[in-house]
């Protein structure tokens, strides 16, 4: 990065790592000069510091930009996904990410967030796009992965109510969907119980989306051999989806019965 003024590279990096100032600056890292001009800027209310070695500038923050840079290689994952692809039905303040490192919660400022470790089935870079924000690019997972990864933990979509309202605003968009990679995440996903739950879903909302026979009997083929609960349902509280050896919430299930 060419040396900038303090104003030119504020404007260019509204939310920055400690590394990339002192580059800007003509600086190493870890020189003192460096410290000493984002303390200066601190108390001038210039920045103001998200977590350790990561800083804003003045004014409102785009939490998804200030989440992808905590960790090198982040990826915006699960619910916060679905929210940058616009079908999130309960958009929230924390945001989820997939990254090398302990998972748990870290707070940023007004926001939280959810670190998970990368899936084994998954390769860091796999089904991963970039996204603008505020100019700059964050790594988010692609619809198709990002909506297979909540079948497997839909704990991370609020839970399976939640799961499926926003999966009526895929169908009610009528989206694009890549049913051959939606296929082939299911298939590496070692989850039978999740696939059927996929497959089930797709299924009903088939001839909205385009999918065809062929895809819907290769997800049956992932279905469990023997019956048992997902998403959450429990004994009581759940029904079958006909075909699929899963009994879901009765909810997921009902909402297809007029289609």
């Amino acid at each position: 990065m060419p040396r900038l003024s303090s104003s030119a590279f504020f404007s260019a990096m509204p939310v920055f790592r400690r590394p990339e100032f002192a580059a800007a600056c003509g600086r190493d890292p870890g020189d003192r000069a460096v410290t000493e001009l984002l303390k200066y800027h601190l108390r001038a209310g210039n920045i103001r510091r998200i977590a350790r070695g990561v800083f804003a500038t003045a004014g409102a923050i785009d939490r998804f930009l200030a989440a992808s840079r905590l960790r090198i290689g982040a990826v915006i994952a699960y619910r916060s996904a679905l929210e940058l692809h616009g079908c999130a039905v309960t958009p929230t303040s924390e945001v989820q990410l997939i990254a090398w490192g302990e998972p748990g919660l870290v707070r940023a400022g007004d926001f939280t967030c959810r670190f998970v470790s990368f899936p084994n089935h998954r390769s860091p870079g796999e089904a991963v796009t970039a996204m603008d924000r505020n100019g700059l690019a964050v790594s988010v997972t692609t619809l198709e992965r990002t909506l297979v990864d909540l079948f497997d933990r839909y704990d991370l979509a609020g839970g399976a109510e939640d799961l499926f309202r926003s999966l009526d605003i895929v169908v009610e968009r009528e989206v694009a969907l890549d049913i051959e990679a939606l296929l082939e995440f299911a298939q590496r996903l070692d989850n039978a119980t999740a696939a059927a739950a996929l497959g089930y879903w797709l299924d009903c909302v088939r001839h909205r989306l385009g999918v065809t026979a062929a895809a819907v009997q290769a997800l049956r083929a992932l279905a469990p051999r023997h019956i048992r609960y997902g998403l959450g349902a429990t004994p009581g509280h759940g029904r079958v989806a006909t075909g699929w050896n899963v009994i879901l919430p009765i909810d997921a299930v009902e909402r297809y019965f007029d289609d």
